[in-house]
């Protein structure tokens, strides 16, 4: 795509997604995440999403697939449980306050590793983080289960 012609807020999602090429950039608009591109077609076959488009200025159509804000959280869980790096870049002004485009910026990226919030954990099962601390004598592992708060601490 030529960011010549593409219309300033494509540009702004394609510099953003630039800086998180291998994660699915949530792309905060209004009440919804949306995603273009490449990210639009892997998240709509993920999700069972519809496939859409969005005018680009005179350009090609891009791909469009979206969420609504209030049920990210069971799409992000899904693509996590998936394999997913998601990214999630938010509206960091007010829009109605903004002079052209909205500012935004990533704010967080989930991973299956680093799914820590509560929505995107299993709680049928334990969710442990670990931390392992080698000294030249000994060893330290410390596990925490985030799903009961229980935590371990082991020197050998």
């Amino acid at each position: 795509m030529s960011r010549a012609t593409s219309t300033p807020l494509m540009q702004q999602y394609r510099e953003i997604k630039d800086r998180h090429q291998n994660a699915i950039l949530f792309f905060r608009m209004g009440d919804f995440y949306e995603m273009f591109y490449e990210d639009a077609e892997i998240a709509s076959r993920a999700l069972g999403l519809t496939l859409t488009s969005r005018n680009n200025g005179g350009s090609a159509e891009v791909p469009l697939a979206g969420v609504p804000v209030k049920a990210a959280g069971e799409y992000l869980r899904r693509l996590v449980q998936q394999g997913f790096r998601v990214s999630i870049c938010e509206q960091t002004e007010d829009p109605k306050l903004a002079k052209g485009i909205v500012r935004r910026e990533v704010v967080e990226t989930i991973t299956p590793g680093a799914a820590f919030s509560d929505d995107l954990l299993d709680r049928a099962r334990n969710n442990f983080l670990c931390a392992v601390f080698p000294t030249d004598e000994h060893v330290g592992i410390a596990a925490a289960d985030l799903s009961t708060g229980e935590f371990r601490l082991i020197v050998t």
